[in-house]
């Protein structure tokens, strides 16, 4: 699976249908473990991604508070 291209919202969605499929108990044993596989690269995936946007929300909090003290020095 490529998941290079893959929006977390897509990303999301996809887990959250994998999960549904395992919760239903229906799938052989090999159709579970693929998919948990399959679950588990996505998740992955999606917290790299929240990562990543952390990590630009606290740049720029930072810039805005060293901003906002400039002004006020």
């Amino acid at each position: 699976m490529d998941l290079t291209n893959l929006s977390y919202e897509e990303g999301l969605k996809e887990l959250e249908s994998i999960i549904d499929g395992l919760e239903t108990g229906e799938l052989t044993l090999e159709e579970s473990f693929n998919k948990f596989k399959k679950g588990v690269d996505l998740y992955k995936h999606l917290y790299e991604i929240l990562n990543k946007v952390e990590g630009e929300i606290k740049i720029i909090m930072e810039e805005e508070i060293e901003e906002d003290f400039q002004l006020e020095g």
